[in-house]
This record gives structure tokens, sequence and C-alpha cells, in this order.
């Protein structure tokens, strides 16, 4: 049976060692200077090379033709040859989560007092040593702070959280960091090379990305690769296998949320679906870009020189990002992105964490997308073409700006009840005085008639209804009164059901009712009905006491089929 390409090559020396510089030169330290301790804490995610240095270091430490001053095992003697084949009495290696209880480690105790039978020292490696029992840990509490002179205990864990404060205290703690992409496509090269795969480098970058910094995760995912006898293995069958996606995807995607472009962005993540892509895996990939892209957007000049990963047709993509997306937008989809990636793994819908972030990132209340207030070009009813920059608080530009670009004409409209024109109150839109603005014009207008509108709009509230039963409410005093272009002007009774048509997602529903049924592209302007309260909306408590109710009260009568009652 053939070994996995992770056991193959494991690293059998220091020298072998990929990364975690810092704790090989302690460990090599010790060794040379005769410093070695009573106990060692490696802890780190899966895959990060915690067993093999624990392995490594016990090798070395009963390597009986180890050279002074030297920490490399020579991997001939008797003791470095049992130990590669598994088979040396002094190294004992044991598996926390199958050795949980009290009695495995009054075990433990009783055979720690016996001398090691080759080597110098008796090494106890216990792997996952936070499985233990509370019992199990605080049976081994006395033994680890005062071992014999021949035990040296190396612990290791992926959950140190779970592991008792007295047992890290007695232990010379290490932690172990993920691998960089770099050093897991270099190792990747060097197995391919001895194992004569032809695999593109572009498909060892997936790899690596895949295996989001574990070294045996991607060597695991070689192993499985390398079995389907694909030769050369190219970076779309990577991509096929481990459902993954390409950089150029990520582009396309964080291209789309440039253009605030919400319909499309959800398109793209279903299709991602559909095509069997991992959406986690997709955005882990999407975070590593967003992390090159803050890169590149702090510093547009010296940025690109540091992703050495990248081509150069990538580092120019991320170049024009920058200019759409500031640093402080990047961070605002990193933490969006990230919370999506780990709900991904869970979710009973997979699209759906992504989605939601794409929706809360594209929301006009967050605001993250730096290019929104830049300036658009528009048509006004001269025909002439002027630049409109939108103000912060959506009021017209000033009277300097109005002097290089004509303004659009006011549409004035007559209400049923008076004739005259009332004054609007102070940041109000009424009917009687619309004012659209540049980002109402679509690119391609076209004219609606308002008679048309009215004929078909109760098939238009149907249809929005249908599409959103909770705008029930708030159309239920609308009603259109003009039409600029493609711009339809609805008008309703009260502010809360303006503000409420007013937000982000609803006019997406009401857009997509008008398109159902007028067959066009519209845009909407939803402005306040100044009106005084119908009879209706007037009613008579009591002979010697009448009272006006609220419309928000005589609407919800209405609606509902109430009735006035007075209070006996």
């Amino acid at each position: 049976m053939s070994t996995t390409l992770y056991r193959k090559y494991r690293p059998q020396t220091f020298a072998d060692v990929v990364g975690q510089k810092h704790i090989v030169q302690t460990l090599t330290n010790a060794l040379k200077f005769g410093r070695v301790g009573q106990a060692y804490l490696l802890t780190g995610p899966r895959g990060t090379g915690k067993t093999t240095l624990a392995r490594l270091f016990a090798k070395a430490i009963n390597c009986s033709d180890r050279k002074k001053n030297d920490a490399e095992p020579c991997n001939r003697c008797q003791h470095c040859l049992l130990m590669d084949e598994g088979r040396s009495l002094d190294i004992i290696e044991i598996d926390a989560a199958s050795h949980t209880g009290v009695d495995n480690i009054r075990e433990l105790r009783e055979t720690i007092k016996l001398p090691p039978s080759l080597g110098s020292h008796k090494v106890y490696i216990i792997d996952e040593v936070h499985m233990l029992s509370i019992g199990a840990f605080n049976a081994l509490l006395k033994t680890l702070e005062e071992p014999p002179a021949h035990v040296v205990f190396i612990l290791a864990t992926t959950a140190l959280h779970k592991v008792p404060d007295t047992i890290i205290s007695r232990c010379q703690r290490f932690d172990l960091s993920r691998f960089p992409i770099k050093l897991i496509v270099e190792k990747l090269e060097k197995i391919a090379k001895a194992e004569k795969l032809k695999i593109e480098k572009g498909a060892l970058q997936i790899i690596a990305l895949t295996a989001e910094g574990g070294m045996r995760d991607a060597e695991s995912l070689l192993t499985q690769i390398a079995a389907l006898g694909v030769s050369p293995i190219t970076e779309d069958k990577v991509i096929e296998i481990l459902g993954t996606t390409k950089k150029e995807n990520v582009f396309l995607f964080l291209r789309l949320i440039g253009n605030k472009e919400l319909y499309p962005s959800l398109a793209f993540v279903r299709k991602l679906s559909d095509d069997g892509v991992d959406l986690a895996i997709f955005c882990g990939v999407l975070l590593h870009s967003l992390r090159d892209l803050l890169l590149v957007s702090a510093d547009p000049t010296n940025g690109p020189q540091m992703l050495e990963n990248l081509t150069n047709e990538q580092k120019t993509t991320l170049s024009e990002f920058a200019t759409i997306f500031s640093p402080a937008d990047i961070v605002q989809m990193l933490e969006y992105f990230q919370v999506a990636q780990v709900g991904s793994k869970s979710s009973v819908i997979p699209e759906l964490p992504l989605e939601i972030a794409i929706v809360k990132i594209l929301s006009d209340n967050n605001q993250p997308i730096t290019d929104s207030s830049k300036q658009t070009t528009t048509k006004t009813p001269t025909g002439q073409e002027g630049n409109h920059a939108e103000t912060p608080d959506g009021q017209q530009p000033s009277d300097s700006d109005s002097q290089q670009t004509p303004t659009p004409k006011k549409i004035k409209i007559k209400t049923a009840t008076t004739t005259q024109e009332k004054p609007a109150k102070e940041g109000q839109a009424t009917v009687a005085e619309i004012a659209p603005t540049s980002s109402d014009t679509p690119d391609k207008a076209s004219n609606i008639d308002i008679s048309i509108v009215r004929e078909k709009w109760a098939a238009i509230l149907n249809t929005a209804k249908e599409l959103n039963a909770s705008l029930s409410l708030a159309l239920s005093t609308a009603r259109p009164v003009a039409t600029s272009g493609a711009v339809i002007t609805i008008a309703v009774k009260y502010p809360f059901h303006k503000e409420r048509l007013d937000e982000r997602a609803n006019q997406l529903t009401l857009a997509n009712a008008f398109d159902s049924i007028l067959g066009s592209k519209i845009k909407l302007s939803i402005v306040l009905e100044e009106t005084a309260p119908s009879a209706q909306e007037v009613k008579k408590a009591d002979t010697a006491d009448e009272a006006v109710l609220s419309p928000l009260v005589t609407q919800a009568m209405e609606l509902l089929g109430g009735k006035l009652v007075k209070e006996s």
C-alpha cells in the first residue's frame, strides 16, 4: 500500500522543517547547549507541524551519534532507525483522545519510573492533550511539575483554551502559526518534482489557498489529485476536483460590488452554487484577494511589488480596484465576508451568509463604496449634458455649481383639493413641486405616460405585494401622480410610508413590479401628498367632544375593519 505524501515527505531533520523558524531555533539551541527542559507544550492549528517537531526533538534527544554542538539527529544510529520505524521503546506516543481517563494517567505515572532502554531519556508525546478529563489533568499535575530526570514530556494541542492554566504554567509553551501560501507552494513543488508529477504552478497555488495555511492539508490534497492519474494536472482540473474558483471569478465579483450591482452580484453567487463551487472556499479565496487589495490600496506604488504570488495582470487589476475601493471599504468587506465564510460551512442554505453580506455591503445605510459620491453625467431637459454631484444630505448643488450646470426644470402638479400651489414644509418634497435629480435618470430613458401607469396601477400593486407582503400598509395610500421620461412619481399621505418606500430593498421590489407590468426600466420618486385630512379621517367622538383621529389610527381602522368605541 502506498504511503500518503505528507507521511512520506515528513521532515527528518530540523533543516527540512518549513517555517516556524523561531520555534526551531529555540529547540535546536536547547539541544546544542544541553538545556533540554522537562515539559514542552506545542499549540497551533491543525497541520502546522506540532507532531513533526515533537518527534524530531525526541529523536535528537536520544540520538547516540549526534555531533557535539549540533542539534541534527544522525538518522543512522540504532535509536534513529527504530524511531523512524515507530518501534522505539523510549519514545511513547499517547493519543489523549482515546486515553482520557484517570486510570490511563496513573498507569503512565507508574511507567515513568522505569529507566530508558536504549537512549538517555524517555520522551512522552501526548497528542491532543486538551481531550484529557479534569481528573486526568489533576493526576498529571504533580508528575509534570517534578518528573524523573530521565523523562521529557511534549504536549500538543489544537485547543489551548481547553488546557488548564496549571498545566500550561508547568510547560515551555510554543505557538505554531499557519504557513504562508508561498512556503506551501515551494514545498509542493519539491514533492511534485520528486514524484515526477506534471502540475501547473497555478494549480499548486489553488491547493495552497484551499489548505488554509495547513501543510498537511495541502499535501493530502496533492495526494488526492495525483491519485487521479491525470497528466499534466491543470488549474481547471484542480478547481473541478476541489470545488474552488479562479482568481478571475473573484475579480469579476469585486467588479460587480464596485459597480453597486445588487441583483447581478446575488445572481453570481447563485451561479457559483449551481456550478458546484464550495462557497466557504470561495470566501476564503475572496478574503485573500481583499487582503492583497488592502495592501495595494494603502500603498499603490510599492504594494503590488510585495505580492510575489500574483501575475502582472492580476497586480494591474488590483491597482484598478484600488482606485474604486478605499481602505475603509476593503476593511468593511473583509469583516462581512469573514463572517460569511464561517457561516457558509454550517448554514442550511450555503449561499445565504454570502448573500446577506452582499446586501449589507451595498446597503445605502452603510455607504461602503467610495465611488457612490462620484459625479454622474446626465442630460438636462434642454438636452445638454452636465455633471451633478450629490450632496451628503441629498439637497441640490449650491448656486455656484448651478451656474456651471443647468438645473432641471421643476414639474408643477395641481392637487385635487386646490388649484393654487402650496409651499412645502422645510426638508420635505411634495406633489406640488417635484425636481427629479440626476440619479433618477436611467441610462436609457424611455417616456412613460401617466395614464398607462394609472391604468396598470392595480396590477402593479398586486405584484409588489406578492414580492413583499410587508409593503401592503405603505402602499395603501400610494398613488401615481406624474411621470417625467422614465421617472414615475408616487405620492403617499404619511411620512412613515415615504420612509418605508424609500428604503433601498423596497425600491428594488417596486422597480421589479413596475418592470414586470410595464415592460420598461423605470426610476421611482416617492413624495408626500400635502392635503388636509379628509372627511373620512374626521370622526365625531361625541356631540360634546369632537376629535380628529391621527392618520395612523384612521388608516389602521380602515385596513383592519375596526371602529371607534366610546369608553364607558
